[in-house]
């Protein structure tokens, strides 16, 4: 299992750095590449941090919003600062 860096802001400059075992495999080749954790602060770890690129840093947060167990919102970190924002599923219309 590898470890999986990943980092959360407010969008002010400062921001905390995390690193936690990878424990889902969301690439679905066998191996864990994302880390499962409540993301959007719903009280169930249903969402997750994913590794897509392999190099032990997150490239998307993947949300379940309404609970059903299908992560269907994937954001981006664009700017680096934590606050995950670029929303790229389902696209904004």
């Amino acid at each position: 299992m590898t470890d999986i860096e990943y980092v959360f802001g407010t969008g002010d400059g400062s921001t905390h750095g995390w690193t936690s075992p990878a424990d889902l495999d969301l690439s679905g080749d066998g191996e864990s590449d994302a880390v499962a954790l409540d993301f959007d602060g719903d009280g169930y770890a249903d969402d997750a941090l994913w590794d897509r690129d392999g190099d032990g840093v997150a490239d998307f947060a993947l949300l379940d919003l309404d609970d059903d167990g299908v992560l269907d919102h994937y954001f981006t970190d664009p700017d680096d600062d934590g606050t995950w924002v670029g929303q790229v599923w389902p696209l904004i219309q």
